[in-house]
């Protein structure tokens, strides 16, 4: 393992390259229809990253050709971040693509203050127009909690000192909109649940990033460390929130890679079954949105696993979904503002096993009450007790 050195505290590389990623496609004389390509790279670009309140350090991948030239500056935010741990007024550097990993490092000073502050960091290869994106970090009283009450998927809070509440943001067409949020609990090293919209907003055609990272806001000791390589025997590295589910833009995608939205998930589970009922589940999207709720269950007889480092984390028991919309979906109503009758659920409830690779069946589903009753938590808060007794798995394509 090597380290970097900044301010007396060791950053391991490992932990440092997952939070900025910026990319230079490779290069070659010919694409596959036989069109000539620049020697020089084509540039693409990832995500608008978010970094903790603390000093620390991030860096960017540069991949492409080997001597092509670039050239990078921080055009916002100077006064705190620096391409130097020694010289923090360092704001610009050049290079040239090597053989390897090309790595250019970005540092940081602690924020203090009660705002959220950005960081704009420009990149231009060879003779390429410069692109620009942005270092989000954090306060240092920044929580980032879901809206309780207020959106209609996050269930009632529970008070527990082991439990973390988070949301992530995003931006979409130049708004920040939440992209997902989450019950962390930090002895299980997991999120008990996921809770999410589904609207075509949040669709689109962006390729899977698998940029497996740590959550830049829970403390990274409590999280498992499936950064480089998946869970021990045969478990994948689960999304609870799929990353299907997120492919509108790049940076809504990278952040379904968080290590808090991963589970130790048996693989004939996550890639059969569980993959058509996530299907199923986004089938189901309308343009009133669709309201869902993941979430993993840690019952009696819980076993265990390691993760990527070898640490010792939990086995679900059970996985579940809670799904809500109205039936029509185009009311164009909050789903406060429905009747009992303009509105339906269902849950599902799954064990954490192989059920081969079949279509969901209907032994998977119950309603939302009966989860309820299984995990303690109270699911859509703004509907009736009614609205989640509904059990109709025809209704959501489930025959």
């Amino acid at each position: 393992m090597i380290f970097i050195s900044k301010n007396k505290v060791s950053i391991p590389i490992s932990l440092c390259i997952i939070a900025l990623i910026l990319c230079i496609s490779a290069c070659s004389n010919n694409d596959s229809n036989g069109g000539d390509l620049s020697q020089s790279g084509e540039a693409y670009w990832k995500i608008s990253s978010t970094v903790k309140s603390a000093s620390g350090s991030s860096a960017i991948i540069i991949t492409g050709t080997p001597g092509t030239i670039w050239n990078a500056e921080i055009t916002e935010g100077t006064t705190w971040c620096s391409f130097s741990s020694n010289d923090l007024t360092l704001s610009s550097k050049s290079g040239e693509i090597k053989e390897g990993l090309n790595i250019l490092y970005v540092y940081y000073n602690s924020n203090t203050s009660k705002e959220q502050r950005i960081a704009k960091i420009s990149l231009q290869f060879a003779d390429q127009a410069a692109k620009v994106f942005d270092l989000v970090q954090l306060s240092e009283s920044q929580q980032n909690l879901p809206a309780f009450k207020l959106w209609a998927e996050i269930p009632a809070p529970k008070e527990n000192t082991s439990y973390q509440y988070v949301t992530h943001y995003a931006l979409l067409n130049d708004k920040t909109i939440r992209n997902y949020s989450i019950c962390f609990d930090k002895t299980k090293k997991a999120a008990l649940w996921v809770a999410y919209p589904i609207h075509s907003a949040y669709l689109g055609s962006v390729k899977r990033t698998d940029r497996w990272a740590f959550d830049p806001i829970i403390p990274q000791s409590y999280q498992a460390d499936c950064t480089i390589r998946s869970y021990g025997g045969s478990y994948d590295r689960g999304h609870q929130l799929p990353s299907a589910d997120r492919d509108a833009t790049d940076e809504m995608n990278a952040q379904t890679f968080y290590m808090s939205n991963m589970t130790p998930q048996l693989n004939r589970l996550n890639q059969d079954m569980w993959a058509k009922l996530e299907a199923k589940v986004r089938a189901n999207n309308c343009s009133d949105t669709l309201y869902v709720v993941t979430g993993a269950y840690f019952g009696a007889g819980a076993t265990t696993t390691t993760d990527g480092a070898k640490n010792t984390v939990p086995v679900p028991t059970n996985y579940f979904k809670v799904l809500l919309r109205t039936k029509s979906g185009k009311t164009g109503k909050n789903i406060k503002d429905c009747s009992d009758s303009e509105l339906i659920s269902i849950g599902f409830w799954v064990d954490h096993k192989s059920y081969g690779n079949i279509e969901p069946p209907k032994s998977i589903c119950t309603s939302v009450a009966d989860i309820e009753s299984k995990t303690g938590f109270t699911f859509f808060p703004q509907v009736s007790s009614s609205v989640k007794q509904q059990n109709n798995p025809s209704q959501w394509g489930i025959n």
